[in-house]
Formats: structure tokens, C-alpha cells, sequence
């Protein structure tokens, strides 16, 4: 049974619209066959940065014959009646109507409407265009002179050719002939945009698929995936580095290339002071590459933050790997001096105080008070903080049934 190809080429489309508007395009198109009473075998999406593929395996070569009778009114019913049925009928007069006879309600009008099938080359030249000018792209654009006029094109991207062939495979496929906005339907399409900018002529998808191939385009996004990940997996493993997978840049980065090739490369390390959660947001967000970490040694013990990135771009990639310091190499704070004031004779005290002394001074800084009840001092050590906000300890100036567990004993 014959095949149908059809093939949408435009200005790169964004990655994320790139997986649904290949489903959208499935179903509008089956959809619309199946209504003009074709029937098919199988239907798979296709899509890469710069195109929309649809193959329809087993599609009718032309659609069934249809016969139908309308029932109408009574003979006996006002002319308002009929009218009516000749208007849903689509007959000219009542006399090309039949009178059929039913021994309850009488003789009655009866319309026998026979439909004959079409080719299934006429039926897509119709769908299509009317398929494209209604596409539901979440943002779409206009462009060139027809942008000027009322309910001209608008697509994703600027719409450069349409592939569309119809045919079996045992005889040549024939193009199935449209215009729209003055882009003509053809069996020419073009691969990658530096590798193989030529145009290639193509018969049905099989013969289309492989001189896609030829010319650095790998039609299935799914292979396009397959290929980085394996790739990266094993240029991270040559450098003795584990990969952060990723699926949703994976998934991103597959719509940005249609040949895909992993490079490595690193960052100075003058840069990579900063958190490594915040180096790998904005490396994946920004520049689009993955990450990667160097393994945990037994010998180092804590783990040096490593990473890898790599970008997929226009058929390329580019990948940096980069070094935090260990955080054992940064200066430590010297902590302050703490020394308990002096007791006042055992007196006791409606609101103890405790003293922060200065380690350079060597005079008390400022008391700080608790309003706590009367009652003697615990004459312990506990942790407290500085008028400055440092951590240091101080002698317990509370009363003495304190059972603080953060307090030591002097």
C-alpha cells in the first residue's frame, strides 16, 4: 500500500515546542485522513531543530465510495418541511428525492445520496495547507513581504520548503502537488546547515532518512539523545570523572543539534570560587552542558568538588571541567579571649551579668544582662555569643540550680 512523507523545513524551532508540535502535526494530519475516509497502517512523528517529519505507512490509495439515505418529511408535510430537507439533502428539487412507504406514518421523502471516493493525493493536497495555517504553535511569526497582508503565513520560524511524497514502494513515489504563501511542495529538501548545505532529492522516507544521514542530520531525536549521553558517559570515564546526568537538558540538547558531537574542556579556577550548586545552574542553564564530578578518593577523604561541562551546539560541543579549593585551605578566624568577672563576694543578684573580655585589651567589654530571678551565681563556663556576634564562652551568671547540658564545669 502506498506511503505518505511529508517533511516541514524551517528556521530552527525552539527546543522545548519541538516534541509536541511533531505530536501535533501526527494527529491533526491522521485525524483529517481518517475523516475523509482513508484509512492507515501506522503514523511516526519525527523532528530535529530545523524540521517536522511525518511518515504514514499503509495509507489508502483512495477513499471508499459513500451511499447514504437521508430520511425526510412526510408527503403530506408543509412546504416549509420540505425545503428544509432539500437544504440538509443538498437536493435541487423534492423530484430527486425518493418516496418511501411505511404502513404506520405513511409514505414519506427519502434522499439516496451516493458519494464517490477520492484520491488520497487530493484529499492531502486540501489537508495540508489547511493543516499548516491553522498549526497551534504556543508563539508563531510572520515574515517577508506576505507578512503585510491580512491572515498571511505565520509559523514558529520563517517556513523555507515542504517535502511531500506519496506513493508504494514497488512504483515511483509521485509529489503530491500545493502552494502555500508561495511555498511550493517539492521532494527537495536540504541537510545539515554547514556539514551538507546542498539540496538532496529524496523518493519516500526510507530513501529519505538515510541521505538525511549522509549529509550529518540524525532524524530521531531519541538516537540524538542516545548518542550524547553515550558519549559523554565515555569521554567523562576517559577522565576519570562520573557524569551528573541530567534528562531534561538531555532532552533540551538533542533539539538543539542534528549531529551531535561531545567535546570536553575545563574553566580556570580563579572562577570557581563560588558554590558548585550555583556553577551547575547556570552552566546548565545558560550554556547548556553537563556536568561532572571527580570520584571520592580513600586517600583524600573529603571529595574535591570537580565538574565537566560540555555544550551541544549547531552539530558541536564544547565541555569545560573546573576545580573548587578545599575549604581546608581557607584562613581561620581566631576566636576571642573569654574570662569570667570576678565573683563579688558570693552576693546575690536581682539581674546577673556576664563579661566579654577584649584578647588585645585585656579589659571586659560590654555586660550583657538576663532578667532572671534572684538567686547566686552557677559559677560555670557556657557557650555564648559576643556583643559582636562571634561564638566564645563565658562564666554562667545565672543561679546556681542552672542544668544547662551546654555548660561545663570551671
Amino acid at each position: 500500500m502506498p506511503d505518505l512523507l511529508l517533511e516541514l523545513r524551517s528556521e530552527e524551532i525552539p527546543a522545548r515546542m519541538q516534541r509536541k508540535a511533531a505530536g501535533d502535526l501526527r494527529k491533526m494530519l491522521t485525524d483529517g485522513l481518517v475523516e475523509a475516509g482513508l484509512t492507515y497502517e501506522a503514523a511516526r512523528e519525527y523532528w530535529t531543530p530545523r524540521r517536522l517529519a511525518l511518515d504514514i505507512r499503509g495509507l489508502n490509495a483512495r477513499s471508499k465510495d459513500i451511499r447514504e439515505e437521508i430520511k425526510g418529511p412526510s408527503t403530506t408535510a408543509p412546504e416549509q418541511a420540505v425545503q428544509g430537507f432539500l437544504r440538509k439533502a443538498g437536493l435541487a428539487s423534492i423530484a430527486e428525492a425518493h418516496v418511501h412507504s411505511d404502513p404506520k406514518k405513511g409514505d414519506f421523502y427519502v434522499a439516496h445520496i451516493a458519494k464517490p471516493g477520492r484520491a488520497a493525493e487530493e484529499i492531502i493536497a486540501e489537508l495540508v495547507p489547511g493543516i499548516i495555517k491553522s498549526f497551534p504553535w504556543p508563539k508563531s511569526m510572520r515574515w517577508g513581504p506576505a507578512s503585510a497582508k491580512p491572515g498571511s503565513l505565520r509559523w514558529v520560524r520563517p517556513l523555507q520548503s515542504i517535502v511531500c511524497t506519496f506513493g508504494p514502494e514497488t512504483e515511483e513515489p509521485v509529489v503530491v502537488d500545493f502552494e502555500i504563501d508561495g511555498i511550493r511542495s517539492g521532494n527537495v529538501t536540504y541537510g545539515h546547515r554547514f556539514h551538507a548545505p546542498g539540496p538532496i532529492t529524496v523518493r519516500r522516507f526510507d530513501d529519505y532518512a538515510a541521505k538525511l544521514e549522509a549529509a550529518k542530520v540524525v532524524l530521531d531525536a531519541d538516537r540524538r539523545k542516545e548518542i550524547i549521553l553515550a558519549d559523554t558517559r565515555n569521554i567523562a570515564f576517559a577522565n576519570g570523572l562520573d557524569l551528573v546526568e541530567d534528562e531534561g537538558l538531555l532532552e533540551e540538547v538533542s533539539g538543539l543539534v542534528e549531529w551531535p558531537v561531545v567535546l570536553m574542556g575545563e574553566f580556570e579556577k580563579d572562577f570557581l570560587t563560588i558554590p558548585a550548586e550555583v556553577i551547575r545552574l547556570t552552566i546548565r542553564a545558560n550554556q547548556k552542558c553537563f556536568v561532572t564530578s571527580r570520584p571520592i578518593s580513600p586517600l583524600e577523604g573529603e571529595m574535591s568538588p570537580k565538574a565537566t561541562e560540555g555544550v551541544v551546539s549547531r552539530g558541536a560541543a564544547t565541555s569545560s571541567v573546573f576545580e573548587r579549593p578545599d575549604a581546608s585551605h581557607q584562613p581561620k578566624r581566631p576566636p576571642l579571649a573569654c574570662r569570667p568577672s570576678p565573683p563579688q563576694g558570693g552576693r546575690s543578684a536581682s539581674f546577673p551579668t556576664a563579661s566579654f573580655w577584649s584578647p588585645t585589651s585585656r579589659r571586659p567589654m560590654a555586660a550583657r544582662k538576663s532578667p532572671t530571678a534572684t538567686a547566686r551565681w552557677c559559677g560555670r563556663v557556657c557557650p555564648t555569643r559576643s556583643i559582636s556576634g562571634r561564638p566564645t564562652r563565658a562564666i554562667c551568671r545565672t543561679s546556681t540550680n542552672c542544668k544547662s547540658p551546654l555548660q561545663s564545669s570551671i
